[in-house]
């Protein structure tokens, strides 16, 4: 079964994990989850475009049409070089262009991310724009740099929340942080594993903050 989880972004900090969309034998099902649906109804949300119900399931035998309008346009005259910016291809299907696009619009404030996998955990870091050596780090990151996680118990916006470094020599530059929806179930792990994790992904300058750079984490069981 492939899964996602539907994201909405309050603002650039808070973020709750509202919707899960799953796939399963060629259906695809989508249903908000709590507890965070709860949570983001007090803060605003109302629901997603096409999704009214909050107690319905929607099923569908192709990918939904208010979801499958996030990804890029197959006539755009640069498809294909957009697929390639994600390691995709032609072959590569609905489902495996929205996981790795993560559905992003500039116009509005959603994602499909991966659910949590104890095996590979792939996220783009977050709140980069509040980093405290993002500026200077962009100009000498590359891809495979070394990345190092510490925990951030002093974070107003998240009690679990984890920072993110890149390792450089002798230096270490905070890029951000673990997207709020992972943080409390990796800061877990943490504690009983050790971890390889490296930059796998580089677009620097987009319009779309978030995806600037991406993230491989390995838990290794001690």
């Amino acid at each position: 079964m492939n899964e996602l989880w539907l994201i909405w972004k309050q603002s650039d900090i808070k973020r709750y994990k509202i919707g899960l969309l799953t796939l399963n034998n060629d259906q695809y099902k989508f249903k908000y989850i709590n507890p965070e649906i709860d949570d983001a109804k007090k803060a605003g949300f109302t629901f997603y475009p096409g999704f009214n119900d909050i107690s319905k399931e929607y099923i569908s035998n192709s990918l939904f049409a208010n979801i499958k309008t996030r990804l890029p346009n197959t006539r755009r005259p640069d498809y294909n070089e957009i697929l390639k910016r994600y390691n995709l291809n032609i072959n590569s299907t609905v489902f495996e262009i929205l996981e790795a696009t993560r559905g992003r619009l500039i116009t509005d404030t959603f994602e499909f991310v991966p659910t949590f996998n104890l095996n590979m955990i792939i996220f783009d870091i977050a709140g980069t724009r509040h980093a405290d050596d993002i500026d200077k780090a962009k100009n000498i990151i590359e891809l495979n740099d070394k990345i190092v996680l510490e925990n951030d118990d002093n974070n107003p916006n998240d009690k679990y929340a984890i920072k993110v470094y890149v390792s450089k020599g002798d230096n270490k530059y905070h890029l951000g942080f673990v997207p709020r929806y992972y943080t409390k179930e990796l800061r877990e792990y943490l504690l009983n594993y050790s971890y390889d994790a490296f930059i796998s992904r580089l677009i620097l300058n987009t319009n779309i903050k978030d995806e600037e750079i991406r993230v491989y984490v390995k838990l290794i069981l001690k």
